[in-house]
């Protein structure tokens, strides 16, 4: 069964028997209003096998935002858009274990240290697609003496991943979306309010959500000592109690300041 998804930008293939619910739970990366859209994806049993999230930036302007821990990779796709390979890949969370949808060169994916926690189903922006197995959670095919990454290999190989994969790789753009470049000029007010932070654009030439991407871009990397870098990209300082923190954009040599709702 098809269903209309990221405000009917795009499609998903799902099982008939299973279920799509819009949760309406966004996070700061998602600034694409357009397409923004958060779905718990469920089996024939009601049980949540999926998350998927749209309407996240594109991240065409350098290297993709990364996962904060190490990924191995358990499955590749034969499927590839523009050079760039579907991969499922495993990290270790605080409840359980994440395999998660993304994409990138094979030969560059099967040697990383970490992979793009985000993947691309248009030119124009990208999402996430993953699926949480609690460490509790008892998996049909699947020893449960395995834990870790062993475990997401053995899950893999069953029937259920089969079906999950199938959905994740059928996502597709049925209507064209043009985001506006980074960097251009801002015509929004010189303050906003997100999810999280409020933020003063300053002389930093964002627009709102551009700001919103950049510093969600920035906090996907390690902070050390309050701050974090991407050379070429930009840096943030982190808000400390009573003051803000900050932001510098390499490409308008500009800055902005944001705080704590």
């Amino acid at each position: 069964m098809k269903h209309k998804v990221g405000k009917g930008h795009f499609e998903l293939e799902m099982p008939a028997d299973w279920s799509l619910v819009e949760t309406g739970e966004y996070f700061e990366g998602q600034v694409h209003e357009d397409l923004k859209s958060t779905y718990s994806i469920r089996n024939a049993k009601g049980s949540e096998m999926a998350v998927l999230s749209t309407g996240i930036e594109y991240y065409a302007h350098g290297e993709p935002p990364m996962t904060q821990v190490h990924n191995e990779i358990i499955d590749f796709s034969d499927k590839a858009v523009n050079g760039q390979s579907y991969v499922f890949a495993t990290s270790k969370g605080s409840t359980g274990t994440s395999i998660s949808l993304a994409m990138g060169k094979k030969n560059q994916l099967e040697v990383a240290d970490a992979l793009p926690w985000v993947f691309s189903p248009s030119q124009s922006s990208s999402a996430t697609f993953y699926r949480v197995i609690e460490d509790d959670e008892q998996l049909t095919g699947v020893d449960p003496s395995l834990t870790g990454a062993a475990r997401a290999r053995a899950y893999a190989k069953t029937e259920e991943y089969r079906q999950l994969k199938s959905i994740m790789l059928s996502l597709k753009e049925i209507k064209k979306f043009t985001a506006p470049p980074l960097g251009e000029a801002s015509t929004e007010a010189a303050s906003c309010v997100g999810a999280q932070y409020t933020y003063e654009l300053g002389n930093s030439q964002l627009s709102c959500d551009e700001a919103k991407a950049f510093l969600q871009r920035l906090l996907q990397e390690r902070p050390s000592t309050g701050g974090v870098e991407i050379i070429g990209f930009g840096a943030c300082m982190l808000a400390v109690e009573g003051e803000p923190g900050f932001c510098l954009v390499d490409s308008t040599g500009g800055r902005f300041e944001f705080s704590v709702k």
